[in-house]
């Protein structure tokens, strides 16, 4: 029997709320790669600090919230992370979610590599499931 491939997801986010709302989304897509021995790994952290020692496990997709509140109750962006992700690890996909619609962050976050930019909403909750489905069959079946 082959062994199942296994795909880490990371979450940075530090809305609980949010947090289970994504993995609830991830959590049906893992049962439909289960079907396929593909076992999703989803790991959620709460603040860049506590993500940024993990980053060692080289998660595939990381789910990255642009508003932050680090480990001294600061308020910060995710442009630290997201930079010290792309430097040391730049195979890892970086998806950003914000709650702010905003072209200029998007244009940001684009340039410093984070392959899309959603916002937090039910238009853009909708396209999680497809996209991290597209990422995980890109992953497991390169051009």
């Amino acid at each position: 029997m082959s062994k199942k491939k296994e795909i880490k997801i990371f979450i940075i986010e530090d809305d609980f709320v949010f947090i289970e709302i994504l993995v609830n989304l991830l959590e049906e897509v893992k049962a439909d790669f289960q079907k396929k021995d593909i076992d999703l790994q989803i790991q959620t952290y709460y603040s860049t600090k506590e993500a940024s020692f993990e980053l060692s496990q080289k998660p595939e997709i990381v789910l990255l919230d642009y508003f932050l509140i680090d480990d001294e109750l600061q308020a910060d962006t995710c442009d630290k992370i997201l930079d010290l992700i792309k430097d040391r690890y730049p195979k890892i996909k970086v998806v950003v979610i914000s709650g702010q619609e905003s072209e200029e962050i998007k244009a940001e976050v684009f340039k410093k590599g984070a392959i899309d930019y959603l916002s937090k909403d039910k238009a853009s909750l909708n396209k999680i499931k497809p996209l991290i489905t597209t990422l995980i069959n890109e992953k497991i079946n390169p051009a």
